[in-house]
């Protein structure tokens, strides 16, 4: 990726490794477990074959419940590798980002919900929202205590500690509920069995925030900017960090915020003769970013209406419908990124972001809000 010439007038271009001219490139270098198994006896040799002076590591044993079976192999990638990653990255001056997770935290708050469901679940057939998270807590912050309940959590948890210890220099950033166009993740799924099945039974009981991967990969490139540019100013990027997006919700109204923007996108994407019928009509801030992103679905795509009764069930209710264990999950993981925001104020704006001007920036937006982008550039198949 070339740093665009504008952002280096008036920046140091100086690493600590190395320097970069303005016009220069960015080589970005992605690995997956074939090509870097980060948990393999020759991975410091491995490291300085690549020569990175970036290394931002993505990669996690995070199959929460399987982890109860194998925290071994859990303990293996998410806790003993970063702690290799950040000896060599410290050894060898080059900048480490980590990425964590809110399941570090367990039930801070206590029990969120207390035992009345109906509070929690609220008059289904009307506001559930309101009632649901009308006296929801504060979102966390860095300084809560983390008190994971799952043994993924806590090799998670380990890896952050291990990590730190081992390079005080490293950046690790805590996200929460990531999805995307890519892969498997809860967005796609739900979008698909929205079309296939007449009930989804959703957990409602447990609040978060979700965020999109690009809106976090979009950070992580200001910050690869801004160290390339400010390598001096790189320890105010230290420590651990939140990043989500703003606001919060649980699985059952993430549920029926996805439903309700697929059939407005299909809505408004449709022939007028085969317009899909929303099941709710987006608020005028969604349907206005919405209108304002550059990111499109395929000319005159299949409707999509999803008619399926969404159902708020407790975590027990759905581990009973499972039919099998599950590893516990914190009730409540909405996280605060104020501070990270605050630490980025002291980045020039010049290097603030690299969108084009007509693309608002993700990644300071609520949730509702980057489902709306991301949901903008899929079509029907995307999401069959």
């Amino acid at each position: 990726m070339e740093i665009p010439e504008a952002s280096l007038v008036s920046g140091s271009a100086v690493k600590p490794r190395s320097a970069i001219a303005p016009g220069s490139a960015i080589e970005i270098v992605a690995l997956g477990h074939q090509q870097l198994d980060l948990t393999s006896a020759d991975l410091p040799e491995r490291l300085s074959e690549i020569n990175a002076d970036v290394i931002i590591n993505c990669a996690a044993y995070n199959a929460v419940d399987a982890a109860e079976q194998d925290m071994a192999a859990a303990m293996a990638l998410n806790a003993e590798a970063p702690e290799r990653l950040a000896i060599w990255c410290r050894q060898q001056g080059a900048w480490l980002i980590h990425i964590s997770s809110d399941y570090v935290f367990g039930n801070v708050f206590g029990n969120v919900f207390g035992n009345d469901l109906g509070s929690v679940f609220g008059n289904v057939s009307g506001n559930a929202s309101a009632n649901m998270l009308g006296n929801a807590p504060r979102a966390l912050t860095e300084s809560d205590v983390c008190e994971p309940l799952s043994l993924y959590g806590q090799s998670k948890l380990a890896g952050e500690q291990r990590l730190l210890k081992a390079n005080p220099g490293a950046l690790v950033l805590r996200t929460s509920w990531l999805y995307s166009r890519f892969g498997s993740n809860f967005v796609l799924t739900m979008g698909r069995l929205l079309t296939e099945r007449p009930e989804l039974k959703v957990v409602a009981d447990q609040v978060g925030t979700p965020t999109w991967a690009e809106a976090l990969a979009r950070l992580i490139w200001q910050l690869l900017i801004w160290f390339h540019l400010k390598p001096e100013k790189s320890a105010v990027l230290s420590g651990c960090f939140h990043y989500a997006a703003t606001g919060q919700c649980s699985w059952y109204l993430f549920t029926q915020e996805i439903a309700e923007q697929i059939a407005k996108q299909q809505c408004n994407s449709a022939p007028s003769s085969q317009a899909a019928v929303p099941l709710q009509t987006a608020s005028p801030s969604q349907a206005a970013l919405q209108s304002q992103a550059t990111l499109h679905s395929p000319a005159n795509p299949a409707p999509i209406t999803p008619r399926c009764r969404i159902t708020p069930v407790s975590t027990a209710e759905y581990g009973a419908l499972l039919n099998r264990a599950q590893a516990p999950r914190p009730a409540y993981s909405a996280l605060d990124s104020s501070a990270l925001k605050d630490a980025m104020a002291a980045m020039p704006s010049a290097f603030r972001c690299y969108l084009p001007k007509d693309y608002p920036s993700p990644i300071w937006l609520s949730w509702q809000a980057q489902l709306a982008l991301m949901l903008s550039g899929l079509g029907a198949s995307s999401l069959g």
